[in-house]
């Protein structure tokens, strides 16, 4: 099997080095990897400016490529330049972090495995919570992410074409990971937002960012949930954004009746 693997924190990242070494031995692993950090950067690529692409040889990877632009571009450089046929499948992370819910429309972990599945290619984004009591330990989480991606290459976890696996581990102690996969659909409830002025003049102020993560909106059956209730999730995610209103989206509406009045 061919692997190609991306991060949204950088080529040099311990989180890509984990990645890279849970899937080796599954098959052929080709990097095709961010230069700086895109944390929280969404779905963006770059269309108007020329990218920069770099091949190294760097331990622990060996031939691999830095790409000066985003996560979702690594997939689209890696994809449609770099490799000669698309891999079987693409991984992004591992994340540390996770990507919950709502974080999805941030994620530059989850955009990555997104631009391979709309490329056509299956993808799985791996994302890691933290908690400052518990660091990670990326030689034992690089365990379980090879079992949870070999769970998913089974024939009854393939997703239809666009879709991806986005997946998360929670923080526990000792990292004694479940040994089950939790499948659950992503919260939709918003982040508990707030900040705080740093600096103040006359005409302007410096905000800091002051919500705390855990305190966000979660469902009982939601990702947020099960990931904080220390299990191990895997949320199918699809590529259409159109809502799913009482009215046909097959339909015309005549605009007779909105016209403005004279």
């Amino acid at each position: 099997m061919r692997f190609l693997i991306t991060n949204d924190d950088g080529f040099d990242a311990p989180g890509l080095a984990a990645l890279h070494a849970a899937l080796l031995s599954l098959g052929d692993v080709s990097v095709v990897a961010p230069a700086i950090c895109h944390s929280s950067r969404g779905h963006a690529v770059d269309t108007k400016n020329s990218i920069r692409v770099e091949r190294r040889r760097l331990e622990p990877f060996g031939d691999m490529h830095i790409v000066h632009s985003t996560p979702a571009d690594c997939i689209r450089v890696g994809m449609c330049h770099l490799l000669k046929s698309p891999p079987d499948l693409v991984v992004a992370g591992i994340n540390p972090g996770a990507n919950l819910g709502v974080d999805l429309f941030y994620s530059g972990t989850a955009a990555a495995a997104r631009e391979a599945a709309l490329l056509g290619v299956p993808a799985i984004a791996i994302s890691r919570l933290l908690d400052g009591n518990h660091p990670i330990s990326w030689d034992l989480l690089t365990r379980h992410v090879t079992r949870v991606v070999r769970q998913l290459l089974a024939p009854r976890f393939r997703l239809p074409t666009g879709h991806f696996w986005n997946v998360n581990f929670p923080c526990v102690a000792d990292e004694k990971y479940p040994d089950e996969l939790t499948l659950a659909p992503h919260g939709v409830e918003p982040h508990a937002v707030a900040f705080k002025v740093i600096e103040r003049t006359e005409d302007s102020e410096i905000l800091s960012y002051s919500a705390l993560y855990r305190d966000r909106g979660r469902s009982e059956t939601c990702d947020v949930k099960h990931v904080f209730d220390q299990r191990i999730t895997a949320t199918p995610i699809g590529p259409s954004l159109t809502s799913d209103p009482a009215i046909s989206m097959h339909s015309r509406v005549s605009l007779s009746d909105a016209a403005c009045a004279d």
